[in-house]
């Protein structure tokens, strides 16, 4: 008699019901790690990205800009939950200090961006609850509260200095990553002594790569890297900090705007503080910070 391949019928079920059990074995895990850190900042970084495209169409292709002429602080320089801020010249609000936080809540105002958008999984940081004395909507306040750097773990490039990035900007320029290195609950910290981190990327020396990275996502021994949004939207997992234009180092200036060096440019200068010198010299150089 011929004998018959292919599995029968009893033979069919059995192996459906091996793949669905497995199935159910993996997705625990599979959830877990689309959940994980790097994945879900990079997905955040691609919605905010798009909230700053859809924030620039209405705002003459400008991103995300607190009005005013007020200085870059730590804290905003007026009540969170202000009804009408006067952000004139003259104006009491116009002069006060600006968090790079209350840039981010623009988009919360106004294209619909959940605070929890601005979190990374693997920082100690939570979203932004939106309460307030005023009891106001959380599309109507300023900031996220009153220690708004408890609430975004994502840099974005300076702006309040004298480059502010814009539509105009090319796909290489980076607007936007995961926590600046230089930058811990919205304080300034000095470079790590005896090779750790965080330093100054050296050209000349590959190994300090990853000494220059985001603190958020790491491995027990090295910074592995950081999610970077780039002008034209798309996001990417960088493996080092120098990825910007003509392979800027994105948390960091240049010393100068006059023919930088290679080392200015790859390495450039650790911010210290939020004064006019801590900043960008140049459209072609990034500078992410919060």
């Amino acid at each position: 008699m011929e004998q018959k391949n292919g599995l029968s019928l009893v033979g069919l079920i059995v192996t459906v019901f091996i793949i669905l059990f497995s199935l159910a074995l993996l997705s625990p895990i599979m959830v877990r790690k689309l959940n994980s850190g790097p994945f879900s900042c990079e997905v955040n970084l691609k919605g905010l990205g798009h909230a700053m495209m859809v924030y620039a169409n209405d705002y003459d292709d400008n991103y995300p800009q607190l009005p005013g002429t007020g200085p870059w602080s730590k804290k905003l320089g007026f009540a969170f939950d202000m009804e009408k801020p006067d952000f004139s010249e003259t104006g009491q609000q116009g002069q006060a200090g600006r968090t790079i936080s209350a840039s981010w809540y623009l988009l919360v105002r106004e294209t619909d961006v959940s605070p929890r958008s601005l979190v990374c999984l693997s920082s100690k940081q939570k979203d932004f609850d939106g309460k307030n004395s005023a009891n106001k909507d959380i599309t109507d306040l300023w900031d996220f509260g009153t220690n708004p750097y408890l609430h975004v773990s994502y840099a974005m490039h300076n702006p309040y200095g004298k480059y502010p990035a814009n539509n105009s900007r090319p796909a290489s320029f980076a607007v936007a990553s995961d926590m600046s290195p230089w930058i811990v609950n919205g304080d300034f910290i000095q470079a790590g002594k005896n090779n750790t981190p965080p330093q100054i990327v050296t050209v000349s020396d590959d190994t300090t790569c990853k000494l220059g990275n985001s603190y958020h996502h790491q491995s027990r021994r090295y910074r592995e890297g950081q999610n970077v949004l780039y002008a034209d939207g798309h996001s990417a997992w960088e493996t080092r900090s120098d990825v910007g234009m003509r392979n800027d180092n994105i948390y960091t200036y240049w010393s100068t705007e006059k023919e930088p060096t290679k080392q200015d440019i790859r390495g450039g200068t650790a911010p210290t503080g939020r004064t006019a010198d801590n900043d960008a010299k140049s459209k072609e150089d990034s500078f992410l910070a919060i």
